[in-house]
């Protein structure tokens, strides 16, 4: 899904990421060539005018030696309320994600998504830097793909699991959305 470029209740990586590829003097063919994306794909991304996946921003990242924390807004404060929330485009498709924790020097991150009938973090299987993380459900259900094994959750169960191993998630319903709260330990910094 396109983020709407004039939609200000969201929160654009894009000039972020131009930035830091720019100030490490690299071309949108060296960083689309090092990740395996196309060029293309890599300037909609830098335009706000497409979403990643969760997979190919965390790969973006790490192509920049950027922690995935700087593209989103540092608040200072501990409470955010939920009429302040902004949403992030954290990659995945048919989804709407929250960081529900802005403060940088947190522990951890907590990340609230809501996906809509079939949403989730693309078909890709990605890897997140970070000792642990953990899902809660709360509301319909929700499918984590973890090194190959498929795993449905319901609303109110949880898991934990090393987020270093390639997985994924999806609304398992394509008629009703999903909810879930993910937190990782600590915060990835690619």
């Amino acid at each position: 899904m396109a983020p709407n470029p004039m939609d200000k209740s969201s929160i654009n990586i894009g000039a972020k990421l131009r930035k830091r590829r720019q100030e490490l003097g690299m071309t949108l063919s060296d960083v689309a060539d090092s990740i395996g994306v196309t060029k293309g794909f890599l300037s909609d991304v830098e335009r706000d005018k497409t979403s990643p996946s969760v997979a190919s921003l965390l790969r973006i990242c790490d192509a920049l030696n950027m922690p995935i924390g700087a593209l989103f807004p540092n608040n200072d404060s501990q409470v955010i309320r939920q009429s302040e929330r902004l949403p992030i485009k954290f990659g995945g498709i048919d989804i709407e994600d929250y960081l529900i924790n802005a403060h940088q020097q947190s522990r951890f991150q907590a990340i609230l998504s809501q996906m809509r009938p079939g949403g989730g973090g693309g078909e890709e299987l990605y890897s997140v830097n970070a000792q642990e993380e953990f899902v809660f459900v709360l509301q319909g259900s929700v499918r984590i793909t973890l090194e190959g094994e498929t795993i449905v959750l319901e609303q109110g169960d949880t898991m934990s699991f090393n987020p270093r191993l390639p997985h994924t998630f999806k609304n398992n319903s394509d008629t009703k959305p999903a909810e879930a709260l993910f937190i990782v330990s600590p915060p990835p910094r690619n």
